[in-house]
């Protein structure tokens, strides 16, 4: 049964007939209630709800970002920001062949009235280090200096998300280290503006790439042991031992499962 909150409010929480009443962010809201709901497990019932967790669990991943980037548009939307998420972002989301194909692009995960900035290509580089360059966007006229810019990154390897920490307009670079257990992944990042009032900016896709591995013609190249002893021995042949190559040898090393196949032969 519902009860009435507070003596003059009228407020209620509670089943009320058909419909049960809650208070949400201090409205008062209604939703139907279901005496039975019916749980088939069909192969149709089943992709359906395979492609909602995954947004779900991306939306989960991201609340960091979201609450910054989605927070007023969800509040006029009523809803929470992980909900208007996955309202905004289900066509994104393709359920092909009973997997979950994510259109990373295609993704907002921030939206607003905010300057925004434009984002260079993300370098990749050792240490699972990742600097993003950006400018002000000359179309807009006296954005703050002080405004902040944050990157997000999804890793898509192991479905988790973090948040960088924010760096002022005027900085013009994001340098981030990423968790070292990140090392080899695929990593997707998002950029946004949040400026002074607490508006955000709508998101950019910055890029996408591999974490800790060299980068040759635009392609990330994976290092495993067999190809970096080849390495370690041609140096030998030009007269560098490879003791004195050190770290220098492997300058990023990506965690592929090592080859079986033996190193090349070096003439």
């Amino acid at each position: 049964m519902a009860k009435s909150i507070g003596e003059f409010e009228g407020k209620m929480v509670g089943r009320y007939g058909d419909r049960v009443a809650y208070l949400w962010k201090r409205r008062q809201c209604f939703r139907a209630h279901v005496a039975h709901i019916a749980y088939p497990n069909t192969p149709s019932q089943k992709s359906e709800r395979d492609w909602f967790v995954s947004m779900v669990r991306f939306a989960s991943k991201a609340t960091s970002a979201l609450k910054l980037g989605l927070r007023e548009s969800a509040d006029q939307a009523q809803m929470s920001e992980g909900n208007y998420f996955v309202r905004q972002n289900k066509p994104a989301f393709h359920n092909e062949e009973g997997a979950v194909r994510i259109d990373y692009p295609s993704l907002t995960i921030a939206e607003g009235p905010a300057a925004d900035v434009y984002f260079a290509k993300p370098r990749f580089e050792d240490g699972e280090v990742v600097v993003v360059p950006f400018e002000k966007n000359a179309h807009l006229l006296r954005p703050s200096s002080d405004d902040k810019v944050y990157l997000y990154f999804y890793n898509a390897d192991l479905a988790e998300g973090f948040l960088s920490a924010p760096v002022l307009r005027r900085s013009k670079v994001v340098q981030v280290r990423l968790p070292q257990s990140w090392s080899g992944s695929e990593v997707h990042i998002y950029g946004f503006v949040v400026d002074r009032a607490g508006r955000s900016s709508t998101s950019t896709y910055v890029g996408a790439g591999r974490v800790n591995c060299m980068e040759e013609n635009g392609s990330f190249v994976p290092v495993n042991k067999g190809w970096q002893d080849f390495v370690n021995l041609a140096e030998y042949s030009q007269g560098v031992p490879p003791a004195a190559l050190g770290d220098k040898a492997s300058p990023a090393v990506c965690r592929e499962e090592e080859s079986s196949d033996p190193p090349p032969d070096v003439p």
